[in-house]
């Protein structure tokens, strides 16, 4: 019997290894995609982005969101810009569009606000945002177009304290529809030094229930920034930014089976750097991830694949009704 060469052998097993091996181009850096072995060898937990592109420039831009309404047929984004005294309200008729159209600005008394996350609940336009003050304060406003806003109280939803300080500096709001309650995350002190993703929960988003921790991982850094959560199939995905650290660093996605519990060992995907990022869905079904770039001047985007197998489940994020 012919005997072959062990350092042929060991050639020939490095080949098929690396031949399993798959690497991707994203905004122009190379990073390998981690495999797991599944029943019929699909990429899970692989999330990709693709070519990443400005959708508007200007001096500032920070934490933001971004919503269709199907009556103007238009793409509306609301985000800090300039001195944090009023929300940007752009539009659009393509969400992926560049240069989107500038409308009138969202002000609260000439305050200091922050990071507005805006749905749709039956007819009406929910915008939730931080006043800032002491305490942190996390108001309310309504619509029925996206353009003209009230807001139903002068008094916030919530500032929490606890027996520690008075001003848990809850920030960055988002609100979730989990079966029939919703829920609102957010970036906030679980005592007087360490930052968390807390939660309340409502029936009416009005009322709200809380707060309670989903994500705690003992830091004093606020390394939590703008939580934003989209349920595929069974899972959870929680997309934090500001990671690991404040105020520069990337963004981590995070999945569980549990909208009210997330680990560090669930972290599925680091994008750097990224910043305060939102998902959303066109109307050809496809994802995507947007950025708000600070300094650099402009919100960006890029498309957003999963790879999870999750395609065809349930999930929160359907396709935008026309």
């Amino acid at each position: 019997m012919m005997r072959i060469p062990l350092k042929v052998c060991l050639c020939f097993l490095l080949t098929i290894v690396l031949s399993q091996c798959k690497t991707v181009t994203i905004n122009g850096e190379v990073n390998d995609e981690e495999l797991v072995e599944t029943k019929n060898k699909q990429i899970t937990d692989s999330i990709v982005l693709g070519e990443m592109f400005t959708i508007y420039e200007l001096p500032y831009a920070y934490d933001h969101t971004i919503i269709y309404n199907s009556k103007d047929s238009k793409w509306h984004l609301y985000g800090i810009v300039a001195d944090n005294r009023q929300f940007i309200h752009l539009t659009a008729d393509s969400l992926t569009q560049r240069g989107w159209s500038k409308q009138k600005e969202f002000r609260y008394k000439g305050q200091e606000i922050w990071a507005p996350h805006i749905i749709k609940n039956a007819d009406t336009f929910y915008m939730y945002y931080t006043s800032i003050g002491v305490p942190r304060q996390i108001r309310y406003a309504v619509s029925k177009d996206l353009y003209n806003w009230e807001h139903p109280t002068e008094e916030p939803l919530f500032a929490y304290s606890n027996e520690i300080t008075n001003n848990q500096k809850n920030k960055d709001p988002m609100v979730f529809k989990h079966g029939d309650i919703w829920i609102m995350y957010f970036s906030m002190l679980k005592d007087d030094k360490h930052w968390v993703v807390g939660y309340s929960t409502s029936k009416d988003l009005i009322n709200w229930e809380g707060p309670k921790i989903c994500f705690d991982e003992h830091t004093e850094n606020p390394g939590v920034e703008s939580p934003f959560v989209v349920k595929r199939g069974e899972y959870y995905y929680l997309t934090l930014s500001a990671r690991p650290t404040w105020p520069y660093g990337g963004q981590d996605i995070f999945k569980s089976k549990s909208p009210f519990l997330w680990q560090t060992s669930d972290l599925v995907k680091r994008i750097n750097p990224w910043h305060a990022a939102e998902i959303m869905r066109d109307l050809d079904g496809k994802w995507y991830y947007s950025r708000s770039s600070g300094n650099q001047h402009d919100f960006r985007m890029a498309e957003l694949f999963w790879n999870d197998g999750l395609d065809e489940e349930e999930t929160s994020m359907p396709v935008p009704n026309r």
